[in-house]
């Protein structure tokens, strides 16, 4: 989860389901009613090269915020994680190697 979430805020246009199925996620409206059309029109823009232009024309800066909030709470979930586990381990140590 940290990988892909600084990934993504290094690159915010960036579509992991290849050029052809991100330009059509990219017209969703179109994509809807007409599908065919779209996957044709997305093919031609990849073999003219434009497909960047058509599937991110802005950079998407209002999912940054959402981001760097998924990749505070895995920290957080990562910290607490090894917390727990060192606690484990004295416990496990306490009753193993205890007194009686």
């Amino acid at each position: 989860m940290i990988y892909f979430d600084r990934i993504f805020i290094n690159d915010l246009c960036k579509c992991y389901l290849g050029p052809q199925l991100c330009c059509a996620i990219g017209s969703i409206d179109s994509f809807r009613s007409n599908y065919t059309t779209t996957l044709e029109q997305c093919g031609q823009y990849i073999q003219q090269g434009t497909i960047s232009q058509h599937t991110c024309p802005i950079t998407p800066y209002g999912k940054l915020q959402f981001i760097q909030a998924q990749l505070g709470c895995a920290v957080g979930m990562l910290i607490i994680c090894a917390i727990y586990v060192v606690i484990y381990v004295f416990a496990c140590f306490g009753i193993c190697f205890g007194r009686d």
